[in-house]
């Protein structure tokens, strides 16, 4: 299923901050990469998912994708582990720390969840949490586990809707 696009107009044009060109991306590996390298490198992302009261719950997470889906890595038990599960529609926001009118949300739905404790695929839930912390924190395995244990959940989030704002100036 195609991922729908859409660039919001740069100010100081005619009709700024209105959605300008709309179009249809593969996947997030065809991305345009002045956006996708948010999802590659270490920017500390945004998670919007909705409590039972219909409040939203934002969250900054580390963020990672694998060419289809964003990677949200949690402990079980968690607000938001326990809000996906729940209502599995999300938003994640990746804004550029050095400009904060560059930015890429990505909505869309959780498609698979994988805890960590399952025979046959729960190391992909350990291995997902020790690259991020590998890529953030320069460590690894991840080093900031509840002493008196804890599962890992990954989700993977498949993307409907992206929408872009800013896009750097051509070099």
């Amino acid at each position: 299923m195609p991922i729908q696009t859409a660039d919001v107009i740069m100010p100081g044009n005619e009709n700024a901050f209105e959605v300008g060109k709309r179009g249809e991306i593969s996947s997030i590996a065809a991305l345009d990469p002045s956006y996708r390298w948010m999802l590659e490198k270490n920017v500390t992302a945004t998670l919007a998912t909705i409590k039972p009261n219909g409040l939203p719950q934002l969250t900054p997470i580390w963020v990672a994708h694998d060419g289809t889906n964003i990677l949200v890595n949690t402990k079980k038990g968690r607000l938001k582990e326990r809000n996906m599960r729940r209502r599995p529609d999300v938003s994640i926001l990746c804004v550029n720390p050095q400009n904060p009118y560059h930015w890429v949300t990505l909505s869309g739905r959780v498609v698979e969840i994988i805890e960590e404790t399952e025979p046959r695929k729960g190391r992909e839930a350990t291995e997902t949490i020790d690259e991020l912390s590998r890529r953030y924190i320069n460590t690894t395995p991840y080093p900031l586990r509840d002493p008196k244990g804890e599962v890992r959940v990954l989700f993977k989030v498949r993307p409907t809707y992206v929408m872009t704002f800013g896009p750097p100036p051509a070099s």
